[in-house]
């Protein structure tokens, strides 16, 4: 009999008890075994239990919480061939949006899961330089989007508080701390390009190009294509009114102050550490980033 695996964000789940007797219950409606029960803390957000559930020969990891969760149960996954079935229930849920996945309606997006497609898609591999030796000495995965500079910033900046009481708004609230403010002074390359430096709010590579709200940053951005959509960003003030019109407009025009590009790697170098952030979360400071696409790493259980 086939058995599974639920990794669950408790704290985004009311009724924990509940769910999980849900669950468990279209698991056996299925044919399925009980599934194994894991529940990530601040300490542990999902790999490591993403990794005990594989060594208990799982045949399905469900990852139930929001983008930061599916990201840590996905990076235990990653060239293993064992699918991941997505069940949002987070903040922004861009990756399940991006997917056509069900957001919120867990037992609909298990039965996906369970009855699902595999389908191989790609992930976002991050190296970062911490001091500035040119070494990247710290390594991370993603699967919407990652950035260094003032998208990091505006991360940090958004609480799981202020998220709880006004849901992906609380973006915008954070944003707005960030509206003015100083340039970077960046160095970037697009794959064996010639790099070139440029004075940047941020500059992003994602997989998928949803934003909170349902704007596109990226149109097209596609999860299987083995590239990254690469976004370099100039606002601050009244600079903000052009970068907002072309993700409006979805214009692939480049300007002053909003650049476009499709590449395998994208690599940039600021003169002082900068946050970067993956998937919403702030995974620490760098001198340097380098963001690659690994086709077809994950496999993902969508709609047949």
């Amino acid at each position: 009999m086939k058995r599974g695996a639920i990794v669950v964000n408790p704290t985004k789940v009311k009724d924990l008890r509940s769910v999980r007797d849900h669950l468990t219950a279209v698991f056996r409606g299925d044919g399925w075994a009980a599934p194994l029960w894991f529940e990530t803390t601040g300490d542990e957000p999902g790999t490591a239990q993403a990794y005990d559930a594989l060594a208990q020969h799982a045949d399905l990891l469900v990852a139930l919480g929001g983008d930061g969760t599916v990201r840590c149960v996905a990076a235990a996954l990653l060239g293993t061939g064992v699918p991941l079935a997505v069940l949002a229930g987070g903040t922004g849920n861009l990756f399940a949006r991006q997917l056509g996945l069900p957001v919120g309606r867990y037992a609909d997006a298990l039965r996906i899961g369970l009855a699902g497609v595999d389908t191989p898609i790609d992930a976002i591999r991050i190296d970062l330089d911490t001091t500035g030796s040119g070494e990247f000495d710290d390594h991370h995965m993603g699967l919407v989007m990652g950035g260094i500079g003032r998208d990091a910033d505006i991360m940090a900046d958004t609480t799981e508080r202020l998220k709880s009481r006004i849901s992906w708004a609380a973006y915008l609230v954070a944003g707005l701390r960030q509206f003015s403010h100083e340039l970077i002074p960046a160095t970037i390359g697009f794959d064996d390009q010639p790099p070139f430096t440029r004075e940047v709010s941020a500059v992003l590579a994602g997989n998928c190009g949803l934003l909170q709200g349902g704007m596109r940053l990226m149109p097209d951005a596609v999860v299987d294509d083995g590239l990254l959509d690469a976004v370099v960003v100039r606002g601050s003030g009244l600079h903000w009114v052009p970068v907002f019109g072309k993700v409006l407009s979805r214009s692939r025009t480049d300007s002053t102050h909003f650049r476009r590009a499709q590449c395998a790697e994208i690599v940039v170098q600021v003169p002082r550490p900068e946050r970067v952030e993956v998937d919403g979360d702030v995974i620490g400071t760098a001198r340097a980033a380098r963001f690659r696409a690994d086709r077809g790493a994950l496999t993902v259980r969508l709609p047949r």
